[in-house]
């Protein structure tokens, strides 16, 4: 018991850094401001980086335990690829929607999580998650349809919600592994920095304090919160660790308005309100039914 809930609370603990962390990332999105191609590259690329040394140092010591983590287990590939199609997804959505939109849409990445795992392993999803989820449904409808001027839905919410369902099926990935799995946002992000330098034609040609931010952004922020988060991942159950992903939900517009004054519009503030509601909802039932099992 006690292992038990010393691994838990690891897992809590990585989720809350992870979470916090994570919130920084739309304001050095906005602050670097590339279009949506090169803001994914520019950022895939950074986010690569530290894995990229990790592999070279271990090559170079001899050590092969990652390069066979990587080729060999199905598991981390598949979380990699999931992990590196959400890189590609979110600065897009973050350069062509507004980031209270897309972060709200992106909240309910664990009520995807939970619909998934029901999938893949049949586990049976609680009546209040299903509830949440159709809560939430309105009120990702409210955000992406009641700030247009005609019923529209734009490249970046569209975005956002394949952002979410990439990080859910991450997420569940993580949780049924019994392989470590942190380093497959890095891992994922060396795919996609590949895959959008081929597809686009980036522009090279950057300034020294952009790429000073691109460092800061991709090579610490996005690192050190995706490898906490995918951590996280394998210790805590998919709708606690989303109680902790709110974090970027509720302190991301806060970023963006201290630091742009970009206002969240009324749409969005009712919409985000029910989506948090729903999901907090959910997250609170599910640790206090974990609570009451232990007890039992």
């Amino acid at each position: 018991m006690n292992t038990v809930n010393h691994t838990a609370k690891i897992g809590y603990l990585c989720a809350l850094l992870g979470g916090i962390t994570l919130s920084f990332d739309t304001v050095f999105i906005r602050a670097i401001n590339f279009s949506p191609d090169q803001i994914a590259f520019w950022r895939s690329f950074s986010m690569s980086l530290p894995m990229i040394l990790i592999i070279v140092f271990s090559f170079f010591k001899g050590k092969n335990k990652i390069k066979k983590e990587v080729v060999y287990n199905k598991d981390f590939l598949l979380a990699s690829f999931f992990y590196g199609l959400s890189s590609v997804l979110f600065p897009i959505s973050a350069m062509t929607t507004s980031i209270s939109n897309m972060l709200f849409i992106i909240s309910t990445a664990p009520l995807w999580a939970a619909i998934f795992s029901w999938v893949v392993t049949k586990e049976i999803v609680s009546r209040i998650t299903v509830l949440s989820f159709v809560i939430s449904i309105v009120g990702i409808t409210i955000v992406m349809f009641g700030s247009q001027t005609s019923l529209s839905v734009s490249i970046g919410d569209i975005t956002a919600l394949l952002t979410a369902m990439s990080m859910a099926a991450a997420f569940v990935v993580g949780r049924v592994s019994k392989k470590d799995l942190s380093l497959t946002p890095s891992i994922g992000a060396i795919f996609s920095t590949v895959l959008l330098y081929f597809y686009f034609d980036i522009n090279f040609a950057i300034s020294l304090s952009k790429f000073f931010l691109i460092l800061i952004e991709g090579s610490v922020i996005v690192f050190l919160a995706l490898t906490l988060i995918a951590k996280s991942s394998k210790l805590i159950p998919s709708p606690h660790l989303g109680f902790f992903l709110l974090l970027e939900a509720v302190l991301g517009p806060i970023w963006i308005w201290i630091t742009f004054g970009d206002i969240p519009s009324a749409y969005t503030f009712i919409g985000g309100s029910i989506i948090l509601i729903a999901l907090i909802t959910n997250s609170l039932h599910a640790i206090m039914t974990l609570k009451v099992s232990k007890s039992e």
